[in-house]
């Protein structure tokens, strides 16, 4: 499968433009309206990149885990593979992202940053691409598993002269 690290340049500024700053967001009594900011932008950042393992650290996993109504899965590696090994996990990730109400207090929680991020999550329209390109290489891969079991199945055509049988051979004949 072509990996959705091959969106167009116009998609990824869609997705990681303009950045997000601290005036875009509440701090909360935990943590800055700065630290809201570099989270959203380096979450948009790691979607763009097409999420590689090497940008899922532990301050990205813990955050994610308590956002978008995601849940732990029991460590960092369980999220990580759950999510973003495969395009449907990916698909996964991005629906639930997409589909979450933000409930909270924007003081208390990430809300307002979870809004954002759904926002531009939509804006670029990356699940519907990503949505389309899984179902057009399926459908690829379909046809060429069809095409090869139909060469292996179907009835061989005959040519249109009989071959000698076996008996006439025995005989002498041709």
């Amino acid at each position: 499968m072509r990996n959705i690290a091959m969106l167009s340049a116009a998609l990824t500024r869609a997705l990681t433009t303009p950045a997000f700053t601290a005036g875009d967001f509440t701090p909360t009594k935990w943590d800055s309206a700065k630290d809201k900011a570099d989270f959203a932008n380096a979450l948009l950042k790691f979607i763009a990149q097409d999420f590689p393992r090497t940008k899922f650290h532990n301050a990205m996993y813990n955050r994610l885990s308590s956002t978008f109504g995601h849940i732990a899965h029991c460590d960092r590696t369980g999220f990580y593979e759950t999510f973003f090994l495969t395009a449907k996990g990916k698909i996964a990730f991005l629906e639930q992202c997409v589909n979450w109400p933000c409930f909270g207090d924007p003081t208390y929680t990430y809300c307002d940053v979870e809004r954002a991020v759904i926002g531009r999550l939509r804006t670029s329209n990356v699940l519907t691409l990503l949505q389309s390109q899984t179902t057009i290489e399926q459908r690829q891969t379909d046809l060429a598993l069809f095409a090869k079991l139909k060469a292996r199945h179907e009835p061989v055509a005959t040519s249109s002269t009989p071959s000698p049988s076996l008996f006439s051979l025995l005989e002498g004949g041709q």
